[in-house]
């Protein structure tokens, strides 16, 4: 099946009247034909995180170097991406997880060394690193998308989904949360947070297909989870119909009357489309 991808980052509604900074980002890494990854985050944008959407930026680039690094590391050919999926299913979560969140760390440290903040340290002078990553506080997306299967990643909210002609699935199941709290890259043990999900990808080749990322702005623009995924659904037959150029080319838009209808919030959305044709 032929891949085609779709991308979309808007700044909320909200942050557009009161001049505030768009807190997502996003990322996408094609390694081939057969092999892609995508990262998306989402900023806090809070008072304690003053530095969040430089956090999210932080967060999709890391996801893309940690997993490009594993594939180099496993290889893409058949062998090493059946090796590649035995890890991701037993230590996706563990593992892999305290990998992503080590080496946002360590950016975030490195950022940080480049403009300090007063005030950041102990009585011995020492910096306090957890007040440091809350000024970079960020959710986290991502997925490694092969032909075989997908790996989805996540801390903190947002919606990973496979979309097909039978409806919208959840890769992931995240924790729910009241009003705006979620879980946060920035905690010193965040990859315990960490869901992971491994999906093989057998007997996709009968029908198109969507995985689709998206920050919680999109959700939270409609006012029931059946509107957001009809909303989906709509997207997938907007791409069988027209094809992912129109999409793409009015994406943007289409996501900018969203976050004025709905929430106000940042919304990002990134679509892989499979296609026979």
């Amino acid at each position: 099946m032929k891949r085609y991808l779709c991308d979309g980052i808007v700044k909320g509604a909200t942050h557009q009247r009161n001049g505030l900074p768009c807190q997502d980002s996003k990322k996408i890494v094609e390694i081939s034909d057969d092999i892609v990854i995508i990262g998306v985050a989402d900023g806090h944008g809070s008072d304690k995180c003053p530095r969040s959407d430089r956090g999210s930026v932080i967060a999709v680039n890391t996801f893309c170097e940690v997993m490009k690094n594993y594939l180099q590391s496993y290889g893409t050919d058949e062998n090493g991406l059946s090796n590649l999926i035995t890890f991701l299913n037993r230590e996706g979560d563990m593992r892999f997880a305290q990998d992503i969140c080590e080496e946002w760390q360590a950016r975030v440290k490195h950022s940080y060394y480049k403009n300090k903040v007063e005030g950041l340290v102990d009585e011995d002078g020492n910096i306090k690193w957890s007040s440091v990553y809350s000024l970079y506080g960020t959710t986290l997306l991502g997925v490694l998308i092969t032909n075989s299967f997908v790996f989805s990643f996540q801390i903190g909210d947002g919606d990973i989904n496979l979309v097909t002609e039978d409806g919208v699935f959840a890769l992931v199941e995240s924790e729910k949360f009241l009003g705006t709290e979620t879980h946060s890259l920035s905690k010193p043990d965040a990859w315990r947070k960490a869901v992971t999900s491994v999906r093989r990808r057998d007997g996709e080749e009968e029908t198109s297909c969507m995985y689709m990322l998206s920050t919680d702005g999109f959700a939270n623009s409609y006012t029931t989870d059946t509107e957001f995924q009809k909303t989906c659904s709509d997207y997938l037959e907007m791409l069988q119909t027209h094809g992912a150029q129109i999409v793409q080319a009015n994406l943007k838009k289409w996501l900018v009357e969203t976050s004025e209808l709905g929430c106000g919030d940042d919304i990002t959305v990134i679509m892989a489309y499979f296609s026979k044709e």
